[in-house]
């Protein structure tokens, strides 16, 4: 038996263990984390996903309740509405946190709900009931998909309602059945999945996009890259240690997790980090909203995982990839990864919260004169970022190199703020103007050899015209 503690760790898989237990701080606050794994088939990828089953960290509910309501905040049919009064009297339990598979086989009765059909065949009280399905059960848990990319493929209805299910947070399913008014129910459940992009039919982002960008996180898993990594593996059905004493080290996991996710609420995240997503969803060009959202997200994770008191630049750095990797092109995503990894990155963040602190201090302060507020704002220009001055320094660069050098110096106009070079940005009237050699001449005084190409094509074709 394969415990969460006991597996090997490795180069590879590394993220996953990771994103794995920041879904679980997500969960412990109440906060769903979706993570869907790619890569090659027996990389261990389901795995390790079913075994972190195992440091979930426990619930309270209702005692009885299939949804898992919780007693201070119920959510159900059964159980919304009752009094502080009413739910004490019912009872209180501690279970494990659910984790729900979704098979390719489910049906949409099994996955959402249908008619309890033991209650309405009672032959002493029958009555019309709903019986929930794995999803309002997995209600504070986790829901687990096996290649969602072929449930994608195969089973278009049930993808529907995953997209229901994660398109808000909490998400929602409603229960339909004739007969029965429809039931919605709020959920707080976080989705795992994997997929083998290189199999039929294909990676999850080609066959439903939209589904894929419900993911927070997609986590790429690697193979083992040295000897001893695979031996240790090899090495590891045959210990002689006791799984008691490796449940015992998931049980001390799970502790250690609830810790770190008590830390999310009083976790500091400054204006900077928030000014720094802004920037790189505006510079890079990002489709969707998500991503910023699973930045941020992500970062509060990870500054709790790591135990920090606040959030800082590395945060954002851990989760980019995977908040990112599904939603932009390889080459963009690479981008990103290095603007972050630049120490210019911190040094904007610092500098962005400097000057968003300084905003709100101008609009709480009185109305300056024009004099007056001219100088403040040359004060607050020439203590901007070092990355801004930099940039600065690019452009005359380029600008000194196609004006001949007559950018560099002090031949520009205006009274604008120097770098770090000392230069200033050259006048465009001082530019040279390169004309063409001569004058464009109309097409109606061209010859028709001159305005018509003629291209021959193979033998048996027909000539092509431009």
């Amino acid at each position: 038996m394969h415990t969460y503690t006991s597996l090997v760790r490795h180069a590879g898989n590394e993220e996953l263990f990771l994103f794995a237990e920041l879904s679980i701080l997500g969960l412990a606050r109440g906060w769903p984390v979706h993570v869907h794994v790619e890569g090659l088939r027996g990389t261990g990828k389901t795995t390790i996903l079913r075994a972190a089953r195992a440091i979930l960290p426990p619930l309270t509910r209702i005692r009885g309740c299939p949804y898992n309501c919780d007693p201070l905040a119920p959510h159900c049919p059964l159980h919304a509405g009752l009094s502080r009064e009413e739910i004490a009297a019912l009872g209180t339990e501690t279970i494990p946190a659910p984790f729900l598979e979704i098979s390719h086989a489910a049906k949409i009765g099994t996955v959402v709900g249908t008619l309890d059909l033991k209650r309405l065949t009672d032959a002493d009280h029958p009555e019309a009931a709903l019986l929930p399905g794995t999803l309002p059960q997995a209600h504070r848990g986790v829901v687990f998909v096996d290649e969602i990319n072929r449930l994608a493929d195969t089973a278009p209805e049930l993808t529907d309602i995953l997209l229901d299910v994660m398109g808000t947070k909490p998400g929602r399913v409603q229960i339909e059945e004739n007969g029965l008014p429809p039931v919605a129910v709020p959920l707080q459940v976080s989705v795992w999945a994997t997929s083998n992009p290189d199999e039929d039919p294909g990676p999850l982002a080609d066959i439903r996009r939209q589904l894929s960008d419900r993911f927070d996180f997609v986590v790429q898993m690697g193979r083992p890259g040295r000897p001893e990594e695979i031996l240790a593996i090899l090495n590891a059905g045959l210990t002689t240690s006791s799984p008691w004493r490796t449940e015992g080290q998931d049980g001390e996991r799970t502790r250690w997790l609830t810790g770190r996710a008590a830390r999310l609420d009083r976790l500091a995240l400054e204006g900077g980090i928030l000014a720094q997503l802004a920037d790189l969803y505006l510079r890079h060009h990002l489709e969707s909203l998500r991503a910023v959202e699973a930045l941020k997200l992500g970062a509060l994770l990870h500054a709790a995982w790591r135990g920090a008191g606040a959030v800082e630049a590395c945060d954002v750095a851990a989760v980019a990839a995977a908040a990112l990797r599904h939603r932009t092109r390889a080459e963009d995503l690479r981008a990103v990864l290095a603007y972050l990894e630049q120490p210019s990155a911190s040094e904007g963040i610092e500098a962005a919260g400097v000057l968003a602190e300084k905003g709100r201090a101008t609009r709480a302060a009185p109305m300056q004169s024009r004099p007056q507020a001219a100088e403040a704002l040359r004060r607050t220009w020439k203590q901007g970022p070092r990355w801004w001055w930099s940039l600065q320094d690019r452009w005359r660069q380029l600008l000194g190199a196609r004006g001949a050098g007559r950018g560099s110096g002090g031949g520009g106009q205006g009274g604008g703020p120097r770098g770090e070079g000392g230069g200033r940005f050259p006048n465009p009237l001082d530019l040279p103007l390169v004309a063409p050699p001569r004058p464009a001449r109309p097409l109606t005084e061209l010859e028709t050899e001159e305005a018509v190409t003629v291209i021959e094509g193979k033998a048996g074709s027909t000539n092509d015209t431009e």
